[in-house]
Order: structure tokens, then C-alpha cells, then sequence
């Protein structure tokens, strides 16, 4: 049962990412004024705006009390007890989404506050998808990996960690950009306004802020926002590259089938993932591409995880297979002198 648990979790929470920006997006972050009620009512009154940040409040809650099952289950049954800690981790961080939840709202939308909220939300989904992975491979798995000891990580393992280094420093800048709604600040790619050199641009859409007329022709930023989202622009596409190219490494040179088809699958979403982005900033940040933008690094995230799961718990198999080989000869010389 706690396989299906763990692996229902890390499907919800996938969703749940991009449904989140989905509601900031489309103004409905504050429809609700107060949290955990809505207008101090259990069942809130009727409205779109309303319905979406309700429906948020209830899938999230929908993954805390799967959450709780799976650490009553670790600790009620002895054959789950290898899954302890792990739920408890789980736990705490949905705990701390549900607060910074909740300050997103009391705090009225503060970036930083929403910007955590995002990170955290990838962060459990990492979490969950390593929990999936490890509740239908544990019998393969004798020994636990230590995350702690960084001897007993493989060159695999440490360069699919240095993607997941990498990918948070996109999410983030990517957060920032998001939570501050600096993507409205620059209106051309590469550059930053229209009219920049090696540059294309889109008329803006009625109702879009309009860029000043200073700042036409411009090709770099002028002011903070600008700033940040040319800084996200940056990260995206030489660490974006860095992936891919890392990615492709671990196509061509790792034994195990899961992780080539992890390799295979990011280097067809990164270029997917910078058109999208491309598109969110030449057309003032539409409200679908925005949610598929954000939908798809989360997808990056979950294939990171279970690359960076394969790798750990496999090569700690093969660290305990050699152990016991080695271990093995001299006893094996022994009994032949």
C-alpha cells in the first residue's frame, strides 16, 4: 500500500505546481483574504476566483492527509519502517508549504514568500518522486545510501546532482521573476525592448503595461525588474545549455535504461521549455503558457529526481555487491592454502 500511496502523492503534487501559478496568475492568490477559512466560512461563497483558490487549498490538503497516511503507516507497521524518516521529511516540508501557504495570503503576495512557496512545492515533489522510486525498488536496495557520506556517491550520482544544483538556480532566478511579475518588463528577445538590435518583438496585447519610449531600442536592462528577468533569461539558457549537455553524457554513457531515457527526455524539454518561455515574454506573460512553463520545469525536476534516485540506490547495490566480492577473495584464498 505504500508504494501506491507515495506514488499517488508525487502525481498529485505535480499538478498541484503548476495549478498554483495558475491561480496567482489569473488573480485569484487573494480571493480568499484570510486562510485557512475563506471569508471566515468553511464552505466559501460562490465565485470563479474563489473556486480557484479553494480548489488550490483542497488538493494541497488532499496531499497533507495522503502525506499523513504514509507516516502513520511507516510507524504503525514494522515492515515500513525503512520508509520513516523519509515520511517524516515529507511531512515537514508539507507542513511548511502549508504555512508559507498561508503567508502568501496574509502577507498579500510578498515575492519572496510566494517564491519560497513555488521552490518548496518543486523541493516536495523531488521528495516524493525519490519516496515513489524507493517503495518499488527497496528490495533491490540492502544497504541505504547515505546522502551524508560523499565518498559513497558515484561519479554518476554526483553529475546528476550537479544538474539538480543547476536547475534549482533556474527555478529560483525563475521564481523571482515570476513573483515580482518582471516578465511584463521586457517585451523583446533576445533583448530587452523592441526595436533592440538582433532582436524580435510583438505588438502588446490591449491592456499589457507599455514599455516607455525611452526604452525602445535598448537592448539591455535599465531598472530592477528589467534586471531580473533578463538575470532569468541568462540562467535559463547557458544553464539550460549546461543541462543538455549534460544530459547528453548521461544518454551516451550511463548503464542504466532509466537514467538514458531521463538524459533523452531533458534534452527534448529544455529546448521546449526556453520556446515557452520565449513565447511567455514576446506576448506579456498569457496566463496558459505561463502554468505550461511552469508545468514543464516541474516535469524537469521530477525527471532529475528520479535519475538522481536511480543513480544513488543502484550504486549502492553495486557498492555492496563489490564489498562482498572483495571480501569474499580472502577467504576464498584461505581455504585454498
Amino acid at each position: 500500500m505504500m508504494k501506491w500511496l507515495a506514488l499517488g502523492s508525487a502525481i498529485l503534487t505535480w499538478p498541484l505546481i503548476s495549478f498554483g501559478a495558475f491561480v496567482r496568475l489569473k488573480g485569484a492568490g487573494l480571493a480568499c483574504p484570510d486562510w485557512p477559512l475563506c471569508y471566515g466560512q468553511l464552505i466559501p461563497p460562490p465565485g470563479y476566483e474563489i473556486a480557484l483558490e479553494v480548489g488550490h487549498r483542497f488538493v494541497a490538503t488532499l496531499l497533507g492527509m495522503l502525506i499523513v497516511l504514509m507516516v502513520i503507516l511507516a510507524f504503525s507497521r514494522p515492515h515500513y519502517r525503512e520508509y520513516r524518516n523519509l515520511s517524516l521529511v515529507c511531512l515537514v516540508m508539507v507542513l511548511i508549504q502549508g504555512i508559507l501557504g498561508g503567508l502568501t495570503v496574509t502577507m498579500l503576495l510578498n515575492p519572496y514568500i510566494v517564491t519560497g512557496h513555488l521552490i518548496g512545492g518543486n523541493l516536495t515533489f523531488a521528495l516524493l518522486v525519490y519516496f515513489a522510486w524507493k517503495t518499488f525498488h527497496l528490495n533491490k536496495c540492502p544497504r541505504t545510501f547515505s546522502w551524508v557520506r560523499w565518498s559513497s556517491w558515484s561519479p554518476t550520482t554526483r553529475k546528476i546532482a550537479g544538474m539538480a544544483l543547476i536547475l534549482t538556480i533556474i527555478l529560483i532566478s525563475g521564481g523571482k521573476n515570476s513573483t515580482t511579475y518582471s516578465g511584463y518588463s521586457c517585451s523583446a528577445f533576445p533583448g530587452c525592448h523592441s526595436g533592440a538590435p538582433l532582436s524580435i518583438a510583438i505588438p502588446a496585447p490591449d491592456g499589457s503595461p507599455n514599455v516607455p519610449e525611452a526604452f525602445v531600442g535598448q537592448f539591455m536592462p535599465n531598472h530592477f525588474n528589467e534586471w531580473i528577468h533578463m538575470l532569468h533569461r541568462f540562467f535559463a539558457v547557458f544553464g539550460g545549455t549546461w543541462l543538455m549537455f549534460m544530459a547528453w553524457q548521461l544518454r551516451k554513457g550511463s548503464p542504466l535504461p532509466g537514467i538514458r531515457y531521463v538524459g533523452s527526455a531533458i534534452l527534448l524539454l529544455i529546448p521546449l521549455e526556453v520556446s515557452v518561455g520565449v513565447v511567455n515574454a514576446l506576448y506579456r506573460i498569457p496566463v496558459p503558457v505561463s502554468a505550461l512553463h511552469t508545468a514543464v520545469a516541474a516535469t524537469l525536476v521530477g525527471l532529475i529526481a528520479y535519475a538522481l534516485s536511480e543513480s544513488v540506490l543502484l550504486s549502492s547495490d553495486s557498492e555492496s555487491a563489490s564489498t562482498e566480492q572483495m571480501t569474499a577473495r580472502p577467504a576464498r584464498a584461505g581455504v585454498a592454502a
